[in-house]
């Protein structure tokens, strides 16, 4: 990169602070992905810090996913930076936004398995018309509640939990031509020790947190899977 491309991202992320103070969150969200992007990878204190205040950005305009997944990547390049203490402030032991309860974040990390289970069966990945969600929806809610009835929900850990929400399949329906694909689980491997990566094991990244809450968090319907 060279110096001409590095001082305009230095500039966007003044101007992106700038708008911060202002009030002006979307101003500051266009400056501050132009920082981000313009940043190297090597330097990574410093797309840690701009990471950091383009989460800020994005949860002031009420996209707390996308926030999230900000202050996820700081937190991996800064982990005794000052996104480490917003990252678990702000996400829950999913990786997910945190919600007003327990019972909540379960749901969500639930609901986000499967949209994103039966997503990967359509042709373009994404819902077509406003049926289709609530179909889709409606019977992940109803799976939701007989699991709960079944009591086999309530006593388990974090990691168990994770596990029972993805062995569970739906049966939806063919609501449109889908792609036939295999259903398995991704499995996450450490190499150098030659297992399987638990969700409660530290991330081989690095960061000190549980590979659950960093590099194997629960991503939201719309995330891409790395990053």
């Amino acid at each position: 990169m060279n110096n001409g491309t590095r001082d305009k991202s230095a500039i966007a992320y003044s101007i992106g602070k700038r708008a911060l103070a202002a009030h002006d969150p979307a101003m500051a969200v266009r400056m501050l992905r132009t920082a981000v992007d313009g940043c190297p990878a090597s330097r990574r204190a410093v797309l840690a810090r701009r990471l950091y205040w383009l989460s800020i950005a994005l949860r002031r305009l009420g996209k707390d996913g996308l926030a999230v997944k900000a202050l996820s990547s700081a937190q991996r390049l800064s982990p005794r930076g000052p996104a480490r203490e917003a990252y678990r402030h702000f996400a829950n032991d999913y990786g997910m936004p945190r919600a007003s309860c327990p019972e909540h974040d379960d749901y969500r990390a639930f609901c986000s398995i499967q949209v994103r289970r039966y997503l990967e069966r359509v042709p373009d990945h994404r819902f077509s018309h406003q049926a289709e969600i609530d179909t889709v929806l409606t019977m992940i809610a109803d799976a939701w509640l007989r699991l709960q009835d079944s009591s086999i929900n309530q006593q388990l850990t974090c990691e168990g939990k994770l596990r029972t929400f993805r062995d569970l399949v739906i049966d939806f329906p063919a609501l449109r031509t889908s792609t036939r694909i295999h259903q398995g689980r991704t499995i996450a491997a450490d190499f150098f020790q030659g297992r399987a990566i638990r969700p409660d094991d530290r991330c081989a990244c690095g960061s000190g947190l549980p590979y659950r809450m960093c590099c194997g968090r629960t991503r939201l319907p719309y995330e891409t899977e790395h990053g």
